[in-house]
Protein backbone atom coordinates (compact mmCIF):
# COMPACT_ATOMS: atom_id res chain seq x y z
CA UNK A 1 0.00 0.00 0.00
CA UNK A 2 1.09 3.53 -0.48
CA UNK A 3 3.88 4.84 2.06
CA UNK A 4 4.55 7.78 3.80
CA UNK A 5 7.25 10.35 2.59
CA UNK A 6 10.47 10.07 3.44
CA UNK A 7 11.27 12.62 6.19
CA UNK A 8 7.98 14.22 5.32
CA UNK A 9 9.37 15.09 2.13
CA UNK A 10 8.61 14.64 -1.75
CA UNK A 11 11.51 14.39 -4.06
CA UNK A 12 11.40 15.57 -8.12
CA UNK A 13 11.99 11.87 -8.46
CA UNK A 14 8.69 10.82 -6.36
CA UNK A 15 6.91 14.11 -7.66
CA UNK A 16 7.71 12.22 -11.49
CA UNK A 17 6.48 8.96 -10.23
CA UNK A 18 3.09 10.02 -8.73
CA UNK A 19 2.00 11.99 -11.93
CA UNK A 20 3.46 8.69 -14.29
CA UNK A 21 1.37 5.84 -12.01
CA UNK A 22 -1.79 8.07 -11.88
CA UNK A 23 -1.21 9.66 -15.38
CA UNK A 24 -1.83 6.51 -16.85
CA UNK A 25 -5.41 6.10 -15.98
CA UNK A 26 -5.82 8.68 -18.33
CA UNK A 27 -5.00 5.93 -21.20
CA UNK A 28 -8.30 4.26 -20.20
CA UNK A 29 -10.35 7.63 -19.78
CA UNK A 30 -11.41 6.69 -16.30
CA UNK A 31 -11.75 8.78 -12.94
CA UNK A 32 -9.99 8.70 -10.15
CA UNK A 33 -12.90 7.31 -8.39
CA UNK A 34 -13.33 4.70 -11.60
CA UNK A 35 -9.64 3.34 -11.78
CA UNK A 36 -10.26 3.35 -7.68
CA UNK A 37 -13.14 0.75 -7.72
CA UNK A 38 -10.47 -1.56 -10.25
CA UNK A 39 -7.32 -1.61 -8.05
CA UNK A 40 -9.48 -1.03 -4.39
CA UNK A 41 -8.44 2.46 -3.31
CA UNK A 42 -10.52 5.03 -2.69
CA UNK A 43 -10.71 8.08 -4.57
CA UNK A 44 -8.86 9.96 -2.12
CA UNK A 45 -6.16 8.02 -1.79
CA UNK A 46 -5.16 7.70 -5.40
CA UNK A 47 -5.65 11.85 -5.52
CA UNK A 48 -3.04 11.77 -2.14
CA UNK A 49 -0.80 9.52 -4.55
CA UNK A 50 -1.53 12.04 -7.66
CA UNK A 51 -0.42 15.00 -5.38
CA UNK A 52 2.61 13.32 -3.58
CA UNK A 53 1.16 13.52 -0.77
CA UNK A 54 1.95 9.88 -0.08
CA UNK A 55 4.22 7.95 -2.02
CA UNK A 56 3.44 4.58 -4.33
CA UNK A 57 4.67 1.27 -3.44
CA UNK A 58 6.03 -1.17 -5.90
CA UNK A 59 2.71 -3.27 -5.44
CA UNK A 60 0.79 -0.49 -5.98
CA UNK A 61 2.90 0.69 -9.10
CA UNK A 62 2.11 -3.14 -10.62
CA UNK A 63 -1.28 -3.09 -9.34
CA UNK A 64 -2.17 0.36 -11.02
CA UNK A 65 -0.05 -0.16 -13.98
CA UNK A 66 -1.72 -3.78 -14.70
CA UNK A 67 -6.02 -1.90 -14.61
CA UNK A 68 -3.96 0.58 -17.20
CA UNK A 69 -2.75 -1.88 -19.37
CA UNK A 70 0.19 0.72 -19.13
CA UNK A 71 3.54 -0.40 -21.05
CA UNK A 72 5.54 -3.22 -19.43
CA UNK A 73 8.73 -0.95 -19.53
CA UNK A 74 6.93 1.79 -18.00
CA UNK A 75 5.56 -0.45 -15.00
CA UNK A 76 8.91 -1.74 -14.42
CA UNK A 77 11.06 1.83 -14.43
CA UNK A 78 8.24 3.16 -11.97
CA UNK A 79 8.46 -0.34 -9.42
CA UNK A 80 12.40 0.24 -9.78
CA UNK A 81 11.85 3.81 -8.79
CA UNK A 82 9.31 3.06 -5.94
CA UNK A 83 11.61 0.53 -4.28
CA UNK A 84 14.66 3.21 -4.54
CA UNK A 85 12.13 6.20 -2.78
CA UNK A 86 12.72 4.43 0.29
CA UNK A 87 16.07 4.77 0.68
CA UNK A 88 18.28 6.67 -2.28
CA UNK A 89 21.44 6.26 -0.90
CA UNK A 90 21.18 2.16 0.09
CA UNK A 91 19.59 1.48 -3.24
CA UNK A 92 22.13 3.08 -5.11
CA UNK A 93 25.06 1.42 -2.79
CA UNK A 94 23.87 -2.01 -3.84
CA UNK A 95 22.23 -1.40 -7.20
CA UNK A 96 24.38 0.98 -8.90
CA UNK A 97 22.96 4.42 -9.97
CA UNK A 98 23.56 3.63 -13.95
CA UNK A 99 19.97 2.95 -14.57
CA UNK A 100 17.23 4.32 -16.72
CA UNK A 101 15.71 7.57 -14.12
CA UNK A 102 12.24 9.11 -14.41
CA UNK A 103 12.09 12.39 -16.55
CA UNK A 104 10.10 15.39 -15.98
CA UNK A 105 9.74 18.69 -17.70
CA UNK A 106 10.75 22.36 -16.53
CA UNK A 107 6.93 22.97 -17.11
CA UNK A 108 5.93 19.95 -14.90
CA UNK A 109 7.63 21.40 -11.66
CA UNK A 110 6.47 25.16 -12.90
CA UNK A 111 2.60 23.96 -12.70
CA UNK A 112 3.05 23.06 -9.17
CA UNK A 113 5.39 26.40 -7.86
CA UNK A 114 3.99 29.43 -6.11
CA UNK A 115 6.74 31.18 -6.75
CA UNK A 116 9.15 31.62 -9.68
CA UNK A 117 12.52 33.79 -9.53
CA UNK A 118 13.91 33.68 -12.84
CA UNK A 119 17.42 35.07 -13.54
CA UNK A 120 18.03 35.17 -17.71
CA UNK A 121 21.69 35.80 -18.72
CA UNK A 122 21.72 34.54 -21.92
CA UNK A 123 18.60 34.61 -23.72
CA UNK A 124 14.41 35.61 -22.86
CA UNK A 125 13.68 32.93 -20.59
CA UNK A 126 11.00 30.01 -22.53
CA UNK A 127 8.19 30.65 -20.34
CA UNK A 128 7.76 34.36 -21.56
CA UNK A 129 9.05 33.36 -25.11
CA UNK A 130 7.24 34.56 -28.15
CA UNK A 131 6.93 31.49 -30.98
CA UNK A 132 8.92 33.67 -33.55
CA UNK A 133 11.60 34.80 -30.84
CA UNK A 134 12.02 30.99 -29.80
CA UNK A 135 11.88 29.85 -33.85
CA UNK A 136 14.81 31.81 -34.61
CA UNK A 137 16.83 30.67 -31.74
CA UNK A 138 15.64 26.76 -33.02
CA UNK A 139 17.01 27.65 -35.97
CA UNK A 140 20.40 29.03 -35.10
CA UNK A 141 20.76 25.82 -32.56
CA UNK A 142 20.89 27.39 -29.90
CA UNK A 143 17.35 25.40 -28.71
CA UNK A 144 16.66 22.07 -30.04
CA UNK A 145 12.58 22.02 -29.90
CA UNK A 146 9.69 24.52 -30.99
CA UNK A 147 7.90 26.17 -27.85
CA UNK A 148 5.10 24.48 -26.57
CA UNK A 149 2.55 26.69 -26.61
CA UNK A 150 -0.05 25.20 -24.49
CA UNK A 151 2.55 24.50 -21.24
CA UNK A 152 2.95 28.23 -21.47
CA UNK A 153 0.11 29.07 -21.36
CA UNK A 154 -1.15 26.80 -18.54
CA UNK A 155 1.61 28.41 -16.31
CA UNK A 156 0.66 32.22 -16.96
CA UNK A 157 -2.53 31.59 -16.68
CA UNK A 158 -2.28 31.33 -13.33
CA UNK A 159 -0.68 34.81 -12.78
CA UNK A 160 -4.47 35.68 -13.12
CA UNK A 161 -5.96 33.04 -10.84
CA UNK A 162 -8.99 34.67 -8.62
CA UNK A 163 -9.78 33.17 -5.19
CA UNK A 164 -12.41 30.62 -6.32
CA UNK A 165 -10.14 29.40 -9.19
CA UNK A 166 -7.22 28.86 -6.13
CA UNK A 167 -10.24 26.80 -3.80
CA UNK A 168 -10.83 24.29 -6.72
CA UNK A 169 -9.61 21.24 -5.57
CA UNK A 170 -5.82 20.13 -7.03
CA UNK A 171 -5.09 23.87 -7.97
CA UNK A 172 -2.06 24.90 -7.01
CA UNK A 173 -3.10 28.28 -6.45
CA UNK A 174 -1.68 31.85 -7.55
CA UNK A 175 1.48 31.83 -9.07
CA UNK A 176 4.16 35.20 -8.50
CA UNK A 177 6.70 35.33 -11.13
CA UNK A 178 9.54 37.57 -11.03
CA UNK A 179 12.19 38.32 -14.09
CA UNK A 180 14.99 39.17 -13.51
CA UNK A 181 17.12 40.06 -17.28
CA UNK A 182 20.01 41.48 -18.23
CA UNK A 183 19.64 44.38 -20.71
CA UNK A 184 22.06 42.58 -23.49
CA UNK A 185 19.07 39.67 -23.63
CA UNK A 186 16.82 42.11 -24.44
CA UNK A 187 19.13 44.32 -26.95
CA UNK A 188 20.35 41.94 -28.81
CA UNK A 189 18.30 40.89 -32.42
CA UNK A 190 16.96 37.62 -32.01
CA UNK A 191 15.28 37.18 -35.86
CA UNK A 192 15.57 40.20 -36.47
CA UNK A 193 13.93 43.63 -35.87
CA UNK A 194 9.89 42.60 -36.11
CA UNK A 195 10.46 39.34 -34.16
CA UNK A 196 12.48 41.49 -31.09
CA UNK A 197 9.83 44.32 -31.02
CA UNK A 198 6.66 41.38 -30.71
CA UNK A 199 9.13 39.93 -27.83
CA UNK A 200 9.61 42.47 -25.70
CA UNK A 201 6.06 43.66 -26.66
CA UNK A 202 4.89 40.36 -24.69
CA UNK A 203 7.53 41.39 -22.35
CA UNK A 204 5.32 44.92 -21.69
CA UNK A 205 1.87 43.03 -21.87
CA UNK A 206 3.39 40.60 -18.72
CA UNK A 207 3.96 43.35 -16.55
CA UNK A 208 0.41 44.70 -16.44
CA UNK A 209 -0.41 41.47 -15.41
CA UNK A 210 -0.86 40.44 -11.56
CA UNK A 211 1.71 38.62 -10.35
CA UNK A 212 4.32 39.36 -12.49
CA UNK A 213 6.90 41.88 -11.87
CA UNK A 214 10.11 42.19 -13.94
CA UNK A 215 13.72 43.68 -13.13
CA UNK A 216 16.18 44.82 -16.05
CA UNK A 217 19.73 44.35 -14.48
CA UNK A 218 21.44 48.01 -14.54
CA UNK A 219 24.24 47.72 -17.29
CA UNK A 220 26.34 49.96 -15.75
CA UNK A 221 26.43 47.93 -12.19
CA UNK A 222 29.52 45.82 -13.29
CA UNK A 223 30.66 43.20 -11.99
CA UNK A 224 28.39 41.47 -9.54
CA UNK A 225 28.13 37.98 -7.85
CA UNK A 226 26.10 35.57 -10.20
CA UNK A 227 26.32 37.40 -13.43
CA UNK A 228 26.27 35.34 -16.35
CA UNK A 229 24.24 32.80 -14.96
CA UNK A 230 20.82 31.95 -15.95
CA UNK A 231 19.05 29.53 -13.51
CA UNK A 232 15.48 29.44 -12.14
CA UNK A 233 14.43 29.79 -8.14
CA UNK A 234 11.01 27.68 -8.08
CA UNK A 235 9.56 27.64 -4.44
CA UNK A 236 6.23 25.54 -3.17
CA UNK A 237 3.13 26.23 -1.06
CA UNK A 238 3.10 22.74 0.00
CA UNK A 239 5.43 21.78 2.88
CA UNK A 240 6.23 18.38 1.53
CA UNK A 241 7.84 20.25 -1.57
CA UNK A 242 11.39 22.13 -0.96
CA UNK A 243 12.63 24.49 -2.85
CA UNK A 244 13.91 23.47 -5.98
CA UNK A 245 16.77 25.01 -8.44
CA UNK A 246 16.88 24.79 -11.94
CA UNK A 247 19.92 26.08 -13.98
CA UNK A 248 19.51 26.11 -17.71
CA UNK A 249 22.11 26.64 -20.52
CA UNK A 250 21.06 27.22 -24.06
CA UNK A 251 23.46 24.58 -25.31
CA UNK A 252 23.56 21.94 -21.81
CA UNK A 253 20.62 21.44 -20.80
CA UNK A 254 19.46 21.56 -17.49
CA UNK A 255 20.29 20.64 -14.46
CA UNK A 256 18.15 20.66 -10.92
CA UNK A 257 18.99 21.03 -7.93
CA UNK A 258 17.31 19.71 -4.58
CA UNK A 259 19.58 20.02 -1.62
CA UNK A 260 19.75 23.18 0.35
CA UNK A 261 23.40 23.11 0.07
CA UNK A 262 23.03 22.88 -3.58
CA UNK A 263 20.80 25.64 -3.61
CA UNK A 264 21.96 28.01 -1.29
CA UNK A 265 24.50 29.56 -3.66
CA UNK A 266 22.01 30.73 -5.90
CA UNK A 267 19.87 32.25 -3.07
CA UNK A 268 23.12 34.43 -2.33
CA UNK A 269 23.14 35.31 -5.96
CA UNK A 270 19.39 36.61 -5.57
CA UNK A 271 20.41 38.64 -2.96
CA UNK A 272 23.25 39.98 -4.59
CA UNK A 273 21.31 40.68 -7.15
CA UNK A 274 18.87 42.66 -5.26
CA UNK A 275 22.00 45.57 -5.22
CA UNK A 276 22.36 45.97 -8.97
CA UNK A 277 18.37 45.83 -10.81
CA UNK A 278 16.52 48.63 -12.08
CA UNK A 279 13.18 48.71 -10.01
CA UNK A 280 10.06 48.01 -11.52
CA UNK A 281 8.87 51.49 -12.75
CA UNK A 282 12.73 51.86 -13.82
CA UNK A 283 12.51 48.40 -15.80
CA UNK A 284 9.27 49.27 -17.53
CA UNK A 285 10.70 52.83 -18.27
CA UNK A 286 13.47 51.18 -19.84
CA UNK A 287 11.64 48.48 -21.93
CA UNK A 288 9.49 50.46 -23.40
CA UNK A 289 12.02 52.88 -25.09
CA UNK A 290 14.09 49.94 -26.11
CA UNK A 291 11.23 49.16 -27.14
CA UNK A 292 10.88 51.82 -29.28
CA UNK A 293 14.47 52.54 -30.04
CA UNK A 294 14.15 49.15 -32.77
Amino acid sequence: MAQKLTAGKASLEVRALSRVVLGWRHLRSWSLAELGELVGYSAATLSQISRAVIRPSPSDVLRIGAACRAPDDEIELCARVAQRANDPQMWDRINGDAWARLVWTPWNVMLEATELLIVATDAVPELFRTNAYNEMLRKSGAVAGCLDLGWQQDVLARLDMDAKEAARPGSHGPLCVRLLVTEPVLTCSVGGVPAMIEQLGRLEDLTERTGFDLNIVNGDAGPYFGMQQSFTVMRFRAPRFDDVVLTRTLHGGDTWLESAADCEPYERALLALNNVVRTREESARWLSQASLAL
